[in-house]
Order: C-alpha cells, then structure tokens, then sequence
C-alpha cells in the first residue's frame, strides 16, 4: 500500500483501524447484510480506541484531526464491512458536522461529547419523496407555536434511523420558495409524535438501518432549532464536506477488498490445467482494475488534502465523487464477472461487494448531479489550475 505522503500518525491510524476491522468487523460483514442488522455494536471499540469524534476539538472530548483521517478510517473499515463504514457516520458524519459548525454552544455542549464517545448516535435526515436532488422541494413543515415547534411530514432514506438517537432534519419553516424558506431542526428520538418506519429494503447496504420518518405533530422546544430559514447554503456546505469523508472512501475500501478477493481467486483457481492467472486477458482485466483504484485513492487523497489546507473546492468534491462511485462499480462489476458463479453466490463476497456500492452513485448526490456542478464550475471559468 502507497502511503501517498501520510504522516507517521495517519499511518498508524490506518493501519490500527484496518486490523481492527478485518479481526473485528469482517467476520459478520455478511450476516449483518443477510438479516438486515445493523452492526452498531462495532461503533464501541472504534470508540474506546479514539476513532469516534476524530474531527471534534479537544473541549468537546475530539482528536481534532482533520478530513484525511476520517477518510482512511472510513476506507479501512469499508474493507471489511462497508455496513459499518455507514454507520460511522453516526459519529463522524454530517449531522456531528452541522452541530459543531452551526450549532448553539448550548447545543455542542448537549451533544458533541456524547457523539464523541459513540453514546449518541445521530442521523442526517434530508430526503423525500419529491425532494432528493432537488432539496429546495422539502415539504415537511415546522410551524412555531409559542415556545415549541410543531413538525409535520415524512422523510425517505435515512441512513442510520433505526439505531440514531438524534436527527438534523431539514424543514420548510416559512413560506418563501425554494432554499430561502428552509432551515433545519433536531429531534430526539423518543419525541411524541415521531415515529421511524421498518428497514428500508434495499440492494445493498442492508445493514445500514436505513428507514422512513414520519411526523405527526410532533413538538420539540424552540431551542432544538439548529438553523433558521435563509441559511442553508451553510448546511450544504457541510454536507460537501461529508462527501468526501463518507461516501467515496466507503467505494474505495469495498473496491480494495473485492480487487483483493479476485487477485487471490485467479491465482488458485485451476482451468484448462492452469492457473486463470496466467491468462494475458484476465491480467490485463487486473491491470485495469488497478489502475481504477489508485486513481481514485490520489483524487480522494488529494481532495481530503486540500480541504485540511483550507482550500476546498466544489469540483475537487464532485470530481471525486463522482469518479469514485463509477470505479466503483466497474471494479465490482469486473470482480464479480471473473468469478463465473462464484461471483453470484451469497457464500462469496463478490456479489455484495457490487451491490454495497452501486447505490452509492445515487447517494450524496447522483453522478448526474455532481456532472453538472462540474461542467458549471468549467463553463463559469472557475475551473482552473
């Protein structure tokens, strides 16, 4: 493995959470996505060896590390079992983020350490029925009354739902259009009124406790309010952070792991009297494979890099994204291709290798939409170097 400019320290947290995972959290990889279970019990010993709240400062009980770390936390626990990789994000994804960056004191001080410490599992809750790459259509509805909020409405695709503790939720809290009449809101999960639908059923990443919401008068106090209407492009701009620590680094730890599978499978499996591995076609197919990944691990690398440098930008985000998710599923794909029916078996991982990230061009952002933010940036002449 390259090391691609790490510090020692980074190095050391990679390859402490890849053991950890592979001892850990490999072994029931696969029942987790067969009963739809998600493994939260995994985000324990993450804790007790500090990789929960990495980002976090020092007086909320964080290491204060930056968005490189929590790439290479997530890329080596998705090696193993990308379920995990998801729920990481309870602690270290968008809604910690959004409450750190956005939040009252009284708020981070309420939520962060127990979020740091894996006692407070929180979930992102963005999406509805109308409402997925067009987020100004959100219709759930928050509506002040005296010192409450009074939310009605449903969401769809929450990560997380069925084992968070505490949802950001996006609403419409005035009449004005689009963006500028939304803002965001946190609910516990015990609050009257609100309620968390079964396992969503899925292709993949079926132990990510992925659910609907659903709101009916559900009342929470003013104070729960994270942030008030014509604000929002500050919200997103949390979640661009989260799309590079999250999703992109879950696709190159799965890709990592099924490229690994298909290297030692060519070379063990025997036809025609030989290894397939001495196949020039087949070693071209690794090549290619190879290729894919290592580009995908310098772009994310580099786009991690730069935002820990303070330079992020839109199209290192995009660009990443969107080239990790389809190196993705092509790696996958290929994997599964090479083990003829091996590769369809549940009893070998390479089929849930593809269907764990094939969603994951959907999620975060299609790859349509992040094509579009790019050739934006290009045409406007902000693409430059």
């Amino acid at each position: 493995m390259k090391d691609h400019g790490l510090t020692e320290e980074q190095r050391l947290i990679r390859d402490s959470v890849r053991d950890l995972a592979r001892d850990k959290f490999g072994p029931n990889a696969a029942k987790a996505d067969k009963h739809y279970q998600a493994p939260v019990e995994n985000l324990k010993p993450l804790a007790e060896m500090g990789y929960t709240g990495l980002f976090m400062p020092d007086q909320y009980g964080g290491a204060g590390l930056g968005v490189m770390e929590n790439v290479l936390v997530v890329e080596q626990i998705a090696r193993y079992c990308a379920n995990t990789a998801i729920l990481y994000s309870c602690t270290d994804g968008a809604t910690p983020r959004a409450i750190l960056a956005l939040g009252s004191e009284a708020q981070k001080q309420a939520y962060l350490p127990a979020i740091v410490r894996a006692e407070l599992l929180t979930a992102w809750s963005m999406s509805e029925a109308n409402a997925g790459s067009d987020v100004g259509n959100v219709q759930t509805r928050a509506v002040r009354e005296g010192d409450d909020f009074v939310i009605n409405g449903s969401k769809l695709w929450c990560t997380g739902a069925q084992v968070s503790d505490l949802f950001l939720v996006w609403v419409r809290l005035t009449n004005d259009p689009g963006m500028k009449g939304m803002g965001a809101v946190l609910v516990h999960r015990d609050t009257p009124g609100f309620t968390i639908g079964k396992h969503l059923d899925l292709l993949g990443l079926r132990g990510t406790g992925m659910a609907e919401l659903v709101f009916e008068n559900c009342r929470i106090p003013a104070g729960n309010l994270l942030l008030e209407a014509g604000r929002m492009r500050e919200l997103l701009g949390v979640l661009d952070a989260d799309r590079i620590t999250g999703n992109p680094p879950v696709c190159l730890g799965v890709a990592q792991a099924a490229f690994e599978h298909i290297t030692t499978h060519v070379k063990e499996r025997q036809q025609f009297g030989k290894p397939l591995s001495e196949n020039q076609g087949l070693q071209w197919k690794l090549a290619d494979m190879a290729m894919d990944i290592e580009a995908a691990r310098a772009l994310l690398y580099n786009a991690a890099q730069r935002v820990d440098q303070g330079r992020p930008s839109i199209v290192d985000t995009s660009i990443t994204k969107a080239f990790v998710n389809q190196m993705a599923v092509r790696v996958t794909n290929e994997a599964m291709q090479l083990a003829g029916a091996y590769g369809l078996s549940e009893e070998y991982p390479y089929e849930r290798y593809f269907r764990d990230v094939r969603g994951m061009s959907i999620g975060y952002g299609t790859v349509e939409i992040h094509k579009s933010s790019i050739a934006r940036e290009v045409l406007n002449g902000r693409y430059t170097h």
